[in-house]
């Protein structure tokens, strides 16, 4: 026997032993999964009351027979990885795309023509363009993953990148003018409890809806003389089926005190309820008696991220909230979180206290997906155009920290027009959205001694961050304003005793 002989016998008996490997994985995912079925419910794998067999499910079905026996043991190879059951459902989804493309032709014969055609044939789907990316990059990671299998060589020319993401759908902020009519609409009481209760969280506390849907009955605790809402993640866990909680402090007035009564009234629906739910359901907040046509049944069910869908879009429909074209707007429930971080950096929170507050690992992601400051040209100066360009009258200002120096009268109220701009000690911060100082913790350092010159300019702080706080009342960064008081009574104080 000669090595090429042998080779080919190594290979042959590496994949078969990989292939037992990957169906070893099956169990862990299912009890009830076989690998010749085209669905693949994996109810192993629900991390959440409010998640149905619909969310872990994988699909088979639009496949060519020839391929998908290949397909399965792709999926199995991307979950051992750790991909989540949805994206991995997404990735077959796109592969099928181009698989169905190939039913004619092997994957043997796939060249740089291959993949020319592939190109001309989804663009005249009329798909979105991150959708096309998205196919063709899913495509190409097949290949590579799979080229082997069976003894097939799998050439790739989908390695280059030809769409272009477009990472910023400005469409996904929803105008001021509709979420001003939904504010009105959700404090109607013929709105369920559980959807009230459910928007006023998306609204107030910029949350993905599969962690709002997976909060439990005991999600507020005491703290400090206000309270805690827990919250669950399951996107910065790791991939483990386990959440993490993320608390956000508020305090029981105003908006804040009007959500807290609300997840008080839901809480206790909840548990009349607890006894209905199957074990995998109970201690879910968002528990809800089912109605059909209008009348409640004896059927209870936890909200799931369809349920919100489908109510959002009644509620939009039924209250005639329309959009330009007169129809009923489309909302779904993650606009919400781009709102409520695009409206934090225009009313001038940073990116340390909004990345804190969405439990982002850091602020790339925000600027690059949920920014929509370009629908506000008033909060969009770019700092560093006064390091390079120069004035009429040939001054060239100087960035320090993100501060201005030099600074004109003219000039000094063109910035302070913009609303991420803000006055500070002896300038300007131009975008107080990029502030690292940590200016907030000397206000409140017992250390910090102000200065009694600075009074005026401590005062009109206290003016500008209360305005700030009607914003956006229930968030605890509003206390600013009082700590700029602190320091104003403080210079008042020492200056009595001075004057006594």
């Amino acid at each position: 026997m000669n090595n090429r002989a042998l080779e080919v016998k190594y290979e042959e008996f590496y994949n078969e032993h990989e292939k037992k490997r990957y169906l070893d994985f099956l169990p862990s995912l299912s009890d009830s999964i076989r690998f010749d079925d085209d669905k693949w419910v994996c109810e192993k794998r629900i991390k959440s009351a409010h998640e149905t067999p619909y969310d872990v499910t994988i699909y088979f079905t639009k496949i060519p027979d020839k391929y998908k026996i290949m397909l399965k043991y792709y999926a199995l190879i991307m979950l051992i990885h750790g991909n989540r059951i949805r994206t991995v459902n997404m990735n077959i989804g796109s592969v099928s795309v181009f698989l169905l493309f190939m039913d004619n032709d092997s994957l043997n014969n796939i060249t740089i023509l291959t993949a020319s055609r592939f190109k001309e044939y989804i663009d005249r789907k009329g798909l979105a363009v991150n959708t096309r990316a998205g196919i063709w990059g899913d495509t190409g990671r097949f290949l590579t993953r799979m080229n082997g299998y069976d003894g097939i060589t799998l050439k790739n020319p989908f390695t280059n990148g030809v769409y272009q993401y477009e990472k910023l759908y400005d469409y996904k902020y929803i105008p001021d003018e509709i979420t001003d009519r939904l504010d009105v609409v959700f404090r109607d009481d013929n709105i369920s409890l559980q959807m009230r209760c459910i928007y006023w969280l998306l609204r107030m506390i910029p949350s993905r809806i599969s962690e709002i849907l997976g909060m439990k009955i005991d999600c507020v605790k005491p703290f400090d003389g206000n309270f805690c809402i827990i919250i669950p993640m399951w996107k910065q866990n790791g991939g483990y089926q386990e959440s993490i909680s993320r608390i956000i402090h508020v305090k029981d007035e105003g908006m804040g005190g009007y959500l807290l009564a609300m997840i008080r009234e839901q809480q206790k629906t909840a548990l009349l309820y607890q006894e209905y739910l199957p074990d995998n359901k109970k201690d879910a907040l968002f528990a809800y008696r089912d109605c059909y046509r209008g009348r409640a049944t004896n059927v209870y069910r936890i909200a799931s991220s369809k349920y919100v869908l489908n109510h959002l879009k009644k509620i939009c429909c039924d209250y005639c909230i329309h959009d330009e074209q007169g129809k009923p707007y489309n909302v779904t429930s993650h606009q919400f979180r781009h709102n409520g971080i695009t409206d934090r950096l225009r009313a001038g929170f940073t990116m340390a206290q909004i990345a804190e507050m969405t439990a982002h690992h850091g602020t790339a992601m925000i600027y690059a997906s949920y920014a929509h400051l370009n629908l506000f040209p008033e909060t969009l100066i770019e700092p560093n155009l006064y390091t390079t360009e120069e004035s009429k009258d040939d001054k060239q200002y100087v960035l320090f920290g993100g501060r201005i120096l030099n600074m004109d009268a003219i000039n000094e109220s063109r910035l302070l027009s913009n609303l991420r701009a803000h006055r500070v000690p002896g300038g300007i911060c131009s975008d107080v959205t990029h502030c690292k100082s940590g200016m907030w913790d000397c206000l409140s350092c017992e250390h910090f001694v102000p200065e009694k010159e600075q009074l005026p300019y401590f005062e009109e702080q206290v003016i500008a961050w209360k305005d700030k706080a009607e914003l956006f009342k229930n968030d605890s960064y509003m206390s600013i304003s009082k700590q700029f008081e602190r320091i104003i009574a403080k210079i008042k104080r020492e200056d009595v005793q001075y004057n006594g």
